[in-house]
C-alpha cells in the first residue's frame, strides 16, 4: 500500500517537499505565521500538537481556577465562627462593626489554602458560605419529604372518618411538627457556628439525616392504633438527635474552653426535658399528651435564655455570640419556600382536577395564584428601602421573629392540607337547604360526615390563612425603618400595611357564608389577596416613579 504525498512549498525555496504520513498528522496550532517543521527547535515544537489532541483545551487561552478552601486534614480543630472576643473587639479602634468582623471571619476561613491560590482565578463557590448553601439545599430536600408526610397525615386525620376529632388532629400535628422543626433549627445553628467540613462533621450530618428520615417515615403512625410503638420510636429518635448535638458540643468544648459553662448548663436543662419525654413513653392517654405538651413547653424558655444577653454574660463571659444574620434569614426564607412548595406540589402531583380542563382545573389554578400572592406578600415585607433587620435589634426581637416564622410555617402546612381537601370535594356545599337553618332543625337533622368535613376544612383553611397573614405582618413590622420623608409614594409603612387587618377579618368570616364550598372559598381568597398585593406594591414605589421605564434608565 502506498501513501499519498502532500506537497509543501517552503517560503524560502521553491522546491516542493513531501512529508511522511506520521509527519502529516502534526499541525501548527494557533500559529499562522509558523513556517518551521516541529523538529527544528524546542520553541517551535511547543507550538505543534498531534492531530488526536486538537480537541483539548489550550491552557494559554482559558483562566485556571483554584479552590479556596484548604483540604489537607481528615479531622480539623473545631472553630467557633459566631463568637466574638469582647476584649479584642473593644480594643479595636476600627469603624467596622462587630457583625461585619464575624461575617468576615467566616468568609475568610475558606480562603486558607497556601500558595496555590496566588495563581489563576479563585473559585468563590468554595468559600464556607457557598459550601453551606449547597449543604442547606440538600438538607431542605430531606425536609420536603418529612413535611409532606406531616401534611398528608393531618389531612387524613382531620377531614376523613378515622376516629379522631379535628381538634385532636390539630394538636397531634403540632406535637409532631415541633420536634422535627427543632432538629432542623439545631442542625442549621450547629453548622453555621462550628463548620469545618471534616470527616467527623460529614458523618454527623449523615447520622442526623438518617434520624430525620426515620422520624418522617414513622410520624403518620404516631397516634393511631396500628402504630402503638411508633410514638415511642419518634421520642427515641428525637432524644438521640438531641444527644448527638450534645456529644458534638462536648467535642467543641475540649478545644474551645469558653463554651464549657454553656455546655454544662445545656446538659442540665436538657436533662429536665428528657425526663418528661421519657415519662411520656410509659404513661397512658391523656397523661401522655400532657407530658408531650409540657416537654415541648419546657424547651422553648431554654432557647429564649440562651439567646439573651444574660446568657452571654453568665455562660460565655468575655465572649458574645454574633450570628451571621444573612445566613439566618436565608435559611428561614428557604424553609418558607419549602412549606409553600408543599401546597403547590400537592396541587400538581395527583391533581384533583383530573384529566382535561374542567371546573376543578380552575380551582387548582386559583389556589396556585393564592400561593403566589402569599409568596410576594412575605418577601415584599413592608417595602421599606432602608431598615435595621429584626435580627440585629434588641435580643427579644429576634426571638419574636423566629417564633412568628414557626407559627407561619405550621399555619401554611395546615392551609395546604385544607385547600387540597376543599378542591377535591368542592362540589359539596355546607348547606343545601335554601331555608335558613334553625337550632331545632340542626338538632333534628345533623350534618352528614362529608358536610362536617367540609365545614371544618373551610374553618381550618380560613383561620390558618389569617394566621399566616398576621405572622407575615408581624415579621415585617419587627424591622426598624430608616426611610426619610418622601422616600416612597406612601411613606408610612402603617398606611401601606393597614389593609391587611380588614382582609384578615374577612377571611376569618368566610366560613359563616351559607353555601360556601371549596371553589368559592379559593375564589374569595384570591379576590381579597390580589388587590391587597397590588395596593402594597404600588404604595411602595419610590418617589418620582414612572409608569414605563425610560430608554436611558436601563442601567
Amino acid at each position: 500500500m502506498s501513501y499519498s504525498q502532500v506537497p509543501i512549498v517552503d517560503q524560502e525555496a521553491t522546491t516542493p517537499q513531501t512529508i511522511t504520513p506520521q509527519a502529516q498528522k502534526n499541525v501548527a496550532f494557533n500559529n499562522p505565521e509558523s513556517n518551521q517543521s516541529p523538529s527544528n527547535d524546542s520553541s517551535a515544537r511547543n507550538r505543534w500538537i498531534s492531530r488526536a489532541n486538537r480537541s483539548r483545551t489550550n491552557l494559554d487561552e482559558v483562566p485556571v481556577e483554584s479552590r479556596l478552601q484548604q483540604h489537607a486534614e481528615i479531622i480539623r480543630i473545631p472553630r467557633a465562627h459566631q463568637y466574638l472576643d469582647l476584649s479584642k473587639t473593644n480594643s479595636d479602634s476600627s469603624s467596622v462593626s462587630s457583625e461585619q468582623k464575624s461575617a468576615r471571619k467566616i468568609r475568610s476561613h475558606g480562603s486558607e489554602g497556601g500558595e496555590g491560590n496566588s495563581e489563576g482565578e479563585k473559585r468563590s463557590s468554595d468559600d464556607i458560605i457557598k459550601q453551606l448553601s449547597r449543604l442547606d439545599l440538600f438538607v431542605d430536600l430531606v425536609w420536603v419529604g418529612i413535611i409532606a408526610n406531616l401534611s398528608a397525615t393531618y389531612s387524613k386525620q382531620a377531614f376523613f372518618e378515622v376516629g379522631i376529632e379535628p381538634g385532636l388532629a390539630l394538636l397531634e400535628f403540632i406535637l409532631l411538627f415541633i420536634p422535627i422543626w427543632r432538629i432542623w433549627d439545631h442542625l442549621r445553628a450547629y453548622y453555621i457556628d462550628f463548620y469545618t467540613d471534616d470527616i467527623l462533621q460529614r458523618m454527623l450530618m449523615t447520622w442526623i439525616l438518617v434520624l430525620s428520615v426515620c422520624y418522617g417515615i414513622n410520624a403518620p403512625y404516631a397516634f393511631v392504633q396500628e402504630g402503638e410503638n411508633s410514638l415511642t420510636l419518634l421520642i427515641t429518635i428525637y432524644l438521640i438527635a438531641r444527644g448527638t448535638f450534645l456529644a458534638a458540643n462536648l467535642i467543641q468544648c475540649i478545644f474551645i474552653p469558653f463554651l464549657r459553662r454553656k455546655f454544662i448548663f445545656s446538659v442540665c436543662a436538657i436533662t429536665i426535658s428528657t425526663g418528661l419525654w421519657v415519662a411520656a413513653i410509659y404513661v397512658s392517654y391523656p397523661a401522655k399528651i400532657a407530658l408531650l405538651i409540657l416537654a415541648n413547653a419546657v424547651e422553648h424558655p431554654i432557647d429564649i435564655f440562651l439567646a439573651s444577653p444574660t446568657a452571654d454574660r453568665i455562660l460565655t463571659p468575655g465572649w458574645k455570640r454574633n450570628p451571621d444574620t444573612a445566613h439566618y434569614v436565608e435559611r428561614h426564607e428557604g424553609f418558607f419556600i419549602i412549606i409553600l412548595g408543599e401546597g403547590v406540589f400537592r396541587l400538581i402531583e395527583g391533581s384533583p382536577s383530573g384529566l382535561g380542563l374542567n371546573h376543578k382545573t380552575g380551582s387548582v389554578l386559583l389556589a396556585l395564584i393564592m400561593y403566589y400572592l402569599l409568596h410576594w406578600l412575605y418577601f415584599n415585607g413592608d417595602r421599606t428601602k432602608r431598615f435595621v433587620h429584626a435580627l440585629k435589634r434588641t435580643w427579644w426581637k429576634p426571638l419574636l421573629w423566629q417564633s412568628a416564622h414557626f407559627i407561619l410555617f405550621a399555619s401554611l402546612l395546615i392551609l395546604a392540607a385544607s385547600t387540597l381537601f376543599l378542591i377535591e370535594f368542592e362540589d359539596s356545599p355546607l348547606e343545601l337547604d335554601p331555608e335558613p337553618p334553625t337550632e331545632i332543625k340542626r338538632a333534628e337533622e345533623p350534618l352528614t360526615p362529608q358536610a362536617k368535613a367540609n365545614l371544618y376544612a373551610i374553618w381550618s383553611a380560613s383561620i390558618s390563612l389569617a394566621i399566616s397573614l398576621f405572622c407575615m405582618t408581624c415579621i415585617a413590622l419587627l424591622n426598624r425603618p430608616l426611610d426619610g420623608p418622601k422616600t416612597l409614594l406612601v411613606n408610612s409603612r402603617w398606611v401601606r400595611l393597614m389593609f391587611r387587618l380588614p382582609v384578615i377579618v374577612v377571611i376569618v368570616c368566610l366560613p359563616v357564608i351559607r353555601g360556601m364550598n371549596g371553589r368559592w372559598w379559593v375564589s374569595a381568597t384570591v379576590l381579597l389577596l390580589y388587590p391587597l398585593f397590588l395596593y402594597e406594591w404600588v404604595s411602595g414605589l419610590e418617589t418620582g416613579w414612572k409608569f414605563i421605564e425610560s430608554k436611558g434608565d436601563e442601567e
